[in-house]
């Protein structure tokens, strides 16, 4: 089982949206039997799918962290693990357990690895101990940016973050950088041309396009391949997939 982790430090980058977009893809597409970990007290994943619980006891991410059985929800072609606050409640106490505390969603992962060909796992713009279980039972990492001045600060940031849990989990590596939100002008090309010139890790060669049909999608709980299959954000979501699975 492939398993990705879309992370970045910085929040607004379309870590839910490439999260969501890439499992359905995967599954509606390219049938591959796809779990989707909403790994993100938030729950966006999770309310986009529809099995978003504000008021429930323990969702399914925290369950993980306790090393209980979570619930798993079938939703547009993709199995759910969702997601509410909660996770951070259970982020909380694990932090203070002395127990091994990084090892939970391995673990869990490692009791359903025949069932899926990949499972994605959406995380919060932070370094919380959901996060780091994550990055530990992943074996590759997406990192979704926009382009901006502090682009590259994030990433390095991320990765040196990654490469000291590279201890833990030998397997971990970044697949690459995507850039999102991506508009076609000169600033936007030069800003482009000199990240790929000093990122020292891959950047996809795909851009996911901007589109208000990404945004609109989110409105009514729709995968933009359902919501807008010729919009330029779906198109280029399409693309990507495509790259990242040849690579």
């Amino acid at each position: 089982m492939e398993t990705i982790a879309i992370i970045n430090l910085k929040g607004g980058v379309g870590k839910t949206t490439t999260a969501i977009n890439m499992a359905t893809l995967l599954a509606l597409k390219h049938k591959k039997r796809v779990l989707l970990i909403d790994n993100d007290p938030q729950g966006n994943a999770s309310q986009f799918f529809n099995c978003y619980d504000g008021e429930a006891d323990t969702c399914g991410a925290a369950k993980i962290l306790q090393r209980e059985k979570p619930e798993i929800i079938s939703k547009k072609g993709i199995d759910v693990i969702s997601a509410n606050i909660s996770l951070l409640k259970a982020d909380n106490t694990l932090r203070t357990s002395t127990e091994r505390q990084d090892d939970r969603m391995k673990n869990y992962l490692a009791s359903i690895l025949g069932e899926y060909d990949y499972c994605i796992i959406d995380n919060p713009p932070a370094l919380l101990m959901c996060t780091i279980n994550a990055l530990c039972a992943a074996n590759e990492v997406i990192v979704p940016i926009t382009l901006d001045n502090w682009a590259l600060d994030g990433i390095e940031m991320l990765a040196t973050q990654i490469e000291e849990l590279q201890a833990l989990n030998n397997r971990l590596k970044i697949a690459g950088v995507l850039l999102t939100n991506y508009r076609k002008t000169p600033e936007n090309e030069v800003a482009e041309k000199w990240l790929r010139a000093h990122c020292r890790y891959r950047v996809f060669e795909t851009q996911i396009r901007r589109s208000d049909k990404a945004i609109a999608a989110t409105y009514y709980k729709q995968p933009l391949e359902e919501y807008s299959p010729r919009s330029a954000a779906a198109v280029t979501y399409r693309k990507f997939v495509k790259e990242y699975m040849e690579s």
